[in-house]
């Protein structure tokens, strides 16, 4: 898949949102085509949790609709949302520990980013003016049938990676029980679970490879 990198202005790196510019040459592909039907199910999603629920954008440098990987962590941080100052994305360009560490341990497993769609179980920020906050049992029930809504979007999707256990509850709760998905999970990429854990940076590593062999082993058997 070609993506539009055509308005890129730096090489794609970690952080990369730090700077504002970047920021808004990414704004300027959110309804491309291989991410409009995804970022057309984030205004729907808007209009029908309120006014109060932030939802940020897919990132079009990632896979869109062509992804072969979901990489699912828990919720939005703010800097993943405009009305926290960050960007508006879910993002591994954001500017904070868990998008870095993101980025990082992809880029060391070899999986290219037009491979991959990451987002979160529970698409808005959970959270005030002062802190994020951690879901409650009816976050998680809200967001059940908005799996099986986001994978209907996903028609090449053949892994899915579980950051974290916010992620796997979710996914257990309220994931499809019969499909031909791969499930991997693994741990959260927050600099908190990293920090005070490093051989956690591996776990992440190797799902990351699992991942990209299960995809080359499928596109290999078709």
């Amino acid at each position: 898949m070609t993506h539009p990198r055509h308005t890129q202005s730096m090489a794609d790196c970690s952080r990369l949102f730090r700077d504002p510019n970047e920021i808004i040459l990414r704004e300027e592909l959110i309804f491309t085509p291989h991410v409009a039907p995804l970022n057309n199910w984030v205004l729907d999603l808007r209009k029908r949790l309120g006014p109060e629920a932030i939802v940020p954008w897919f990132d079009p440098w990632d896979g869109g609709i062509g992804a072969k990987i979901l990489w699912l962590l828990e919720a939005p941080g703010p800097k993943a949302t405009k009305e926290r100052g960050g960007s508006g994305f879910v993002s591994c360009n954001n500017n904070d520990g868990t998008a870095e560490n993101t980025w990082e341990t992809r880029n060391e497993a070899g999986v290219k980013r037009d491979l991959v769609v990451h987002w979160n179980v529970i698409p808005y920020y959970l959270g005030n003016d002062q802190q994020i906050l951690p879901p409650d049992p009816t976050d998680i029930e809200a967001v059940g049938p908005l799996i099986a809504e986001l994978l209907d979007l996903l028609p090449n999707l053949q892994v899915v990676i579980l950051g974290g256990n916010a992620a796997k509850r979710v996914w257990r709760r309220h994931g499809p029980k019969t499909t031909g998905l791969h499930v991997i999970e693994s741990r959260h990429t927050s600099p908190r679970s990293l920090n005070t854990r490093p051989a956690y940076r591996d776990k992440i590593v190797e799902a990351w490879t699992q991942a990209l062999q299960h995809v080359n082993q499928s596109d290999r058997d078709q």
